[in-house]
């Protein structure tokens, strides 16, 4: 584009946005014209939904005895005073 004039580069740019601007409005113009009798998306309530079971259990956490089940309780921390 540094080959071409400048007045005619801005004259090129007047017309692709008076382009853009009529395609704008020929698209609000189809959609007003055509309006949504409902709001959002459609819901398929012909669809069954089932309930699909895990095959694998639920993987834990993966310190052991971050719940407190695989602690023994007769044991004290080491810094832990011994009563």
């Amino acid at each position: 584009m540094s080959s071409q004039r400048p007045s005619f580069a801005k004259r090129q740019r007047e017309t692709d946005l008076k382009d853009k601007a009529r395609q704008k409005r020929e698209r609000r113009a189809v959609k007003a014209d055509n309006p949504n009798q409902t709001k959002g998306p459609q819901i398929a309530w012909d669809e069954a939904v089932r309930y699909v079971e895990s095959p694998m259990p639920p993987e834990s956490s993966a310190t052991p005895g971050a719940d407190g089940a695989d602690v023994d309780p007769n044991t004290s921390a080491p810094d832990a005073p011994q009563r």
